[in-house]
């Protein structure tokens, strides 16, 4: 194994013992229908899936035919409104459906007046899909904290480094979990979440209908990355609802979702074979509820197959964020609660569940570079700031999903330095990572501010290499036709960066860089020194 590699094997939800793990029941790569396979498993079988682990039991996971009925609703609300909008028939570069709500309601309300248009609102379905965004998630979702006098802290943006943090974990929590592993988490996005989860032929389907991440223009599928880097980044910063930018990215990606829906239904997609009787309603509840485990849940698996020690208490808050944004993004509360409600090992077992019926079966792909799964490697490889081939990125994803569901998505091996530079890569953010833990606890205020300088780097390197690929723009996730996505935003699309640009920025960046990696050195440094010394003198006292 690489340098913090831990075995392949991860074991989901509650711990497991060896005779578990010896029992447990495999379902077979090559099986032509593991939903039906899992269907006829006992309550409480230990299955294995590839190189994942888990007790089923019905109180914790779901049956694949309890689940097949959530495929067939969609979000009617947001569907609806986007056919008041004519969203759906928007051709071009799309149109900003959250400007158009807001330009629809302030017409409304000039056409009709104040007073008539408050009594009659709550029978358009606009106003309703509105007026649901603009409420708070119900109790048991929305992830605020509750002080001493039971005043709720409405709180959405993260908490600072070593700020004070008590009662249960919430989404301002949730927040600062990211940040504090940005790097990581962001890669396991990429790596984990997309290019391994619309791998799923379910959900493969939908987007080979919108040209979305599998276009065969790399740029085109590099730009709908970035589009979904930037909606993490803006939930992850600030999700005050009404008008926090990630309530509005959320809002925004909710009706483009609408938009496939109606496209699709209209005969307008791109290819128009999609099966709705074979794979449900277009971006169903189902879909909606394995996406948001692939955010909420598996850049926690890839931390752990990276050998990154992440707190329960960590993995709960980042629940909590996630849970809070399903909201928002047209999940049914009964489903979140059911599925993502509980506790984080619950959570988790609930989105193995479905992710093991969902899985690709049957023989690999014969053609492993016409898989959607490279096709998103592919987009984001050699690309600046830290261009590496495509071979670099296979390899750290079949790291994070396990070589045997990577075997049966035929991602190709890369060579010994490959694997040897992604050892390196992960091996250089735990030092990072421990170096900022530990310096934090014994440098007082001093390792506190490298630790807080260290986290706010990697925010804003992020957001900066994300804004600038977009085309110096913040997108508004408005449609935009198949030939267009390869395009950068223009001057008159999307919004202000809200990040400051240009030469400048980037040599700070370096500088504060540079900076941070030789306090780093200093003190390590210092500390071997006097480790060094002190063992002189015990020696010295010895003889």
């Amino acid at each position: 194994m690489g340098l913090l590699r831990p075995e392949p094997l991860l074991v989901v939800g509650e711990p497991l013992t060896a005779a578990d793990l010896a029992k447990a029941i495999h379902l077979p790569p090559s099986h032509p229908d593991p939903a039906a396979f899992i269907d006829r498993l006992d309550a409480g079988t230990v299955l294995r899936h590839y190189d994942f682990v888990a007790r089923l039991d019905d109180s914790t996971s779901c049956r694949p035919s309890a689940v097949e009925p959530l495929r067939r609703i969609g979000d009617p609300l947001a569907d609806a409104a986007v056919d008041v909008l004519g969203l759906a028939e928007v051709k071009g570069r799309g149109k900003d459906a959250l400007k158009a709500i807001e330009e629809y309601l302030s017409g409304k309300e000039r056409q009709l007046g104040s007073q008539r248009w408050k009594q009659e609102r709550g029978e358009d379905v606009v106003w309703r899909l509105w007026d649901e965004m603009a409420s708070e998630a119900p109790e048991g979702l929305r992830g605020y904290a509750v002080d001493a006098a039971g005043k709720e802290d409405r709180r959405a943006t993260p908490f600072e480094p070593f700020e004070d943090v008590q009662g249960p974990p919430t989404l301002a929590e949730g927040q600062a979990v990211f940040w504090k592993y940005s790097a990581l988490i962001y890669s396991a996005l990429g790596h984990f979440s997309l290019a391994g989860g619309f791998s799923a032929p379910k959900l493969e389907a939908v987007m080979r209908e919108t040209n979305y991440l599998t276009s065969g223009a790399r740029d085109a599928t590099h730009k709908r990355l970035l589009e979904t880097s930037l909606h993490v980044i803006d939930v992850v910063s600030d999700m005050t609802t009404g008008a926090g930018r990630g309530w509005r990215s959320t809002f925004r990606v909710r009706l483009l979702h609408a938009q496939v829906r109606r496209r699709i239904a209209k005969g307008m997609g791109r290819h128009n074979t999609y099966d709705e009787e074979a794979n449900g309603v277009p971006i169903n509840q189902a879909d909606l509820l394995a996406v948001l485990g692939a955010f909420m849940i598996a850049p926690m698996w890839s931390l752990r197959r990276m050998g990154i020690k992440v707190t329960p208490r960590e993995e709960a808050a980042y629940q909590v964020a996630w849970r809070h944004v399903g909201f928002y993004l047209g999940i049914s509360p009964d489903l979140l609660t059911r599925f993502y409600g509980s506790s984080f090992q619950s959570a988790e077992t609930y989105f193995a569940s479905l992710a093991f019926s969902i899985f690709p079966a049957g023989p690999p792909p014969s053609d492993p570079w016409a898989t959607p799964q490279l096709k998103i490697l592919s987009a984001i490889s050699d690309r600046p700031p830290h261009p590496t081939g495509v071979l670099r990125h296979v390899e750290l994803c079949r790291l994070l999903l396990g070589p045997s569901l990577a075997d049966q998505l035929a991602l190709p091996h890369g060579a010994v330095w490959d694997v040897f530079m992604v050892d390196v890569e992960i091996w250089t953010a735990w030092a990072l990572l421990a170096f900022g833990q530990a310096y934090s606890r014994v440098g007082g205020a001093r390792g506190r501010r490298w630790e807080t300088i260290r986290q706010g780097w990697f925010r804003q390197v992020i957001e900066l290499v994300v804004v600038y690929h977009l085309g110096e723009r913040r997108t508004t996730f408005a449609w935009r036709d198949a030939d267009k996505h390869s395009e950068k935003l223009e001057k008159d699309e999307g919004e202000e960066p809200g990040v400051e640009l240009g030469p400048h920025v980037g040599r700070k960046i370096v500088g504060q860089w540079r900076s941070l990696l030789v306090e780093m050195g200093c003190v390590l440094g210092g500390a071997a020194v006097l480790a060094v010394a002190g063992g002189v003198f015990a020696a010295q006292r010895l003889l």
